[in-house]
């Protein structure tokens, strides 16, 4: 017998994985079928599933704002660069929606077509497909959403057009009509063509899917990855995932296209302005220094002049010296004086500085003015012109600007003091010279300003050629390392994953089905359910009956039922311990859980014992017994002897002619009145008769979750067999059964549980006796 521990207090759910082993190794066949069930639905979806593969490129950056090589170092060496990129910063400028849009358009990407062969037989075409479906692109910059083409060809060359938004919007449709043929839609008119893949007299089924290209550009950032290689490193990494290679590596390499034309026309916009500029300066001085040629020719021709001799040289060494000092000073002067028009002209706010200044102060100020420069060159490609960025980087490029104009004029001021000192140095070498003719002095003038005029003119002229150098210089902005290539194995479906997880969930989900439906079932089926839900000792199991007849215990029976109601026999035994105790009460929670049938066996079991018992029906609501007793009769019962005092208990008792030494009581007819009946002092009498006549008396009650009869009669039992019934008592029912328990309202209380199923069974009796049940 089954015991309890812990008192009267439940027991702890715990797994024990040898009852769940016991208890789902009959549902083998269930896993067998889930395994083979998954396993061919991984089988499919590798089928179904087109292999994805990761097409990966890599791209080294020049940090040099411009390309590299010789044209780069002259552009440096002016200024013209604004500082060093950085690569996070390229990494924005890959990314930028405009050059993306410029990649969709050029690779038509934004149209994708599926050729239907028969069921779950798909081609998807790229670059191949037999039709086409063409717009122009602005239509394609325009349109927010995607819409399904479906495009039936016939082999008469007719084709049949459907076009629809999501699953059951239809925007339009045409019939019978011959390619090429125009649609007409509420986002705008689509040709559709024939290509020369198109082979004539066949039937083609086209499912062409057809996005704006901001629709396509999210779906393809959701599949690329554009990122440094590391912090150290000027190299870009790209990585995008693609059922088509062919498709993936074109996307790639054509990105890389985009970015690198957009650099070079960066980089010639940049050569074309300052170009322009020098262009400018040279017109002007050019007329400067023609005009001091001139002059010089004129004054030499109106003073006849010729070399003063030998014996000047000493002396006007002397003055040469500082002659030189005022014309590189006047040359400085010219340069500042240019990069202050520069700076000061509003048609060059935002153009490169393409000087610098003879000041380490204006020198910085420019180089960084510079920097801001090429930094919102960067950021105005891919942002708008009410972007909070472009605004805090116009504020920085007014106040540096301020900063270039104030150090520029600090070295206008400083050379103006140079050369104050400069020419006081001349006058002084002048005044020695006044014995000279005067002519001499103001032909030096003259030839001083032609210097002047002369420097400044070959040193524009050398830049010019530097910036037709930067112009011409087409190496890329992103040199690349590795063209786009993709892997030979694809990145997914991994067959040995998707065949792992099959198997597992093959294994497992028959598990959990079964763990859920346990948990969610409200009832229980086997004798050690019963033990986790009930406080009280379990005294067996009964198997189904399967036969025609109530009373399955006879003596000579090997049947295992039999066997099962000898044990719940030994088992009472056990509980009846005292030298008085013969009363046995049997109840159950409700009606229909077998209480009458198990009562019936298990007197007829003590009485194989030779005891004599006797079966008192009890349940006089309801009576069962003489129903389920061939040759008994419904009357005279218990009800006649508690209603009539006349009535003996000799004249009640009816002997079971199919066991011997045991007698029954039938409950009779019902009365009107059950409960007060029970309460009748006969019942007192009653029960003392039966204990002098008799060894054991079973009693068949009534069931305690609906009527109160059963605690009428608890005070005259010793010991209460509770009888429950698997897979229709519920467990709420047997928590009410504890209850009753747990407030000593029921007598040395055990349970049982009738009606089990023989596969469920894995305690005693399963393989021994005959087993014809």
């Amino acid at each position: 017998m089954s015991k309890n521990t812990g008192g009267n207090k439940p027991h702890t759910p715990t797994v024990d994985l040898q009852a769940l082993v016991a208890r789902y190794k009959r549902y083998w066949w269930l896993v067998l079928v889930s395994v083979i069930l998954c396993l061919g639905a991984g089988l499919f979806y590798l089928h179904i599933k087109k292999p994805v593969y990761l097409i990966q490129a890599m791209v080294l950056v020049d940090q040099d704002s411009n390309s590299s090589g010789a044209g780069a170092q002259l552009v440096k060496s002016l200024s013209l660069g604004g500082g060093n990129s950085r690569v996070e910063d390229e990494v924005v400028v890959m990314n930028s929606h405009e050059l993306f849009c410029q990649m969709i358009n050029i690779l038509r990407i934004n149209r994708k077509y599926v050729e239907r062969h028969g069921f779950l037989d798909n081609e998807e075409h790229y670059n191949d497909s037999p039709i086409e479906i063409d717009a122009p692109d602005a239509l394609f910059d325009t349109l927010s959403v995607s819409m399904a083409f479906r495009i039936e060809l016939h082999k008469d060359g007719k084709a049949d057009i459907t076009v629809k938004k999501g699953m059951f919007n239809n925007l339009a449709e045409v019939s019978n009509v011959t390619l090429p043929a125009t649609v007409k839609t509420p986002y705008g008119i689509f040709a559709v063509r024939t290509t020369d893949y198109c082979l004539p007299h066949k039937d083609y089924t086209i499912k062409a899917t057809v996005s704006g290209n901001i629709p396509c550009y999210e779906g393809i950032k959701k599949l690329i990855t554009i990122k440094s290689v590391s912090k150290k490193s000027n190299a870009i990494y790209l990585g995008y995932a693609d059922t088509n290679k062919n498709r993936g590596r074109d996307i790639l390499n054509t990105l890389i296209t985009c970015y690198n034309e957009r650099g070079q026309q960066e980089k010639d916009e940049q050569a074309v302005n300052t170009g322009k500029f020098i262009e400018d300066r040279l017109g002007l001085i050019y007329k400067d220094l023609t005009g001091s040629e001139e002059e010089i020719e004129a004054y030499k021709r109106a003073h006849n002049m010729i070399d003063v001799g030998l014996q000047t040289k000493s002396l006007i060494g002397k003055q040469e010296i500082a002659d030189r000092a005022i014309v590189n000073l006047e040359t400085k002067y010219r340069i500042a004086e240019m990069i202050k028009d520069f700076v000061n002209n509003p048609a060059n706010r935002n153009s490169y500085i393409p000087f610098s200044a003879d000041s380490t102060a204006a020198t910085g100020s420019i180089k960084a003015y510079n920097a801001l420069i090429m930094e919102r060159m960067h950021l105005a490609a891919s942002a708008t012109d009410d972007n909070q960025a472009m605004h805090r980087l116009d504020e920085q490029i007014e106040v540096m600007r301020s900063n270039v104009a104030k150090g520029v004029e600090n070295t206008l001021n400083a050379i103006k003091i140079q050369l104050a000192r400069a020419n006081a140095e001349s006058a002084s070498s002048g005044g020695e010279l006044n014995t000279y003719p005067t002519d001499e002095r103001e032909m030096r003038a003259l030839y001083r300003q032609q210097g002047i005029q002369n420097t400044l003119y070959t040193f524009l002229l050398q830049k010019r050629e530097e910036n037709a150098l930067l112009l011409a210089a087409t190496t890329p902005k992103g040199r690349i390392v590795e063209h786009a290539h993709a892997q030979t194995e694809p990145m997914s479906p991994r067959k040995m994953i998707v065949a792992f997880v099959a198997l597992l969930a093959g294994l497992l989900l028959p598990v959990v089905m079964l763990y859920l439906k346990n948990l969610l079932y409200t009832k229980f089926n086997t004798e050690d359910e019963l033990e986790q839900l009930a406080v009280m000792p379990v005294v067996g199991h009964i198997h189904h009956n399967r036969h025609d007849e109530a009373l399955v215990v006879k003596d000579g029976s090997t049947r295992v039922i039999v066997e099962l109601f000898r044990y719940v026999r030994n088992n009472i035994q056990f509980m009846l311990n005292g030298e008085n105790d013969k009363v046995v009460l049997v109840t159950s929670s409700m009606s229909g859980e077998g209480k009458s049938f198990v009562s019936l066996n298990i007197a007829s079991a003590f009485a194989l014992l030779g005891k004599r018992v006797a079966l008192v029906g009890m349940d006089i609501r309801k009576p069962r017994i003489a129903a389920m007793l061939p040759g008994i009769a419904e009357m005279p019962g218990v009800t006649g002897y508690l209603s009539q005092s006349s009535v003996t208990l000799d004249d009640i008792i009816q002997h079971v002619g199919q066991v011997d030494s045991l007698d029954v009581l039938v409950g009779g007819a019902i009365p009107p009145n059950p409960s007060e009946l029970l309460l009748n002092n006969r019942v007192e009498r009653l029960f003392a008769e039966l204990r002098e006549r008799y060894d054991i008396i079973i009693v068949d009650s009534a069931p305690v979750a609906m009527v109160s009869d059963t605690f009428s009669l608890a005070k005259w039992a010793d010991a209460t067999v509770c009888v429950t019934r698997a897979g229709y008592t519920k467990r709420n029912q047997v928590k009410l059964l504890n209850k009753l328990v747990q407030e000593n309202r029921l007598k040395n209380a055990s349970i049982l549980i009738n009606d089990t199923k023989p596969s469920m069974d894995n305690g005693y009796g399963y393989g021994y006796g005959e087993n014809k049940d």
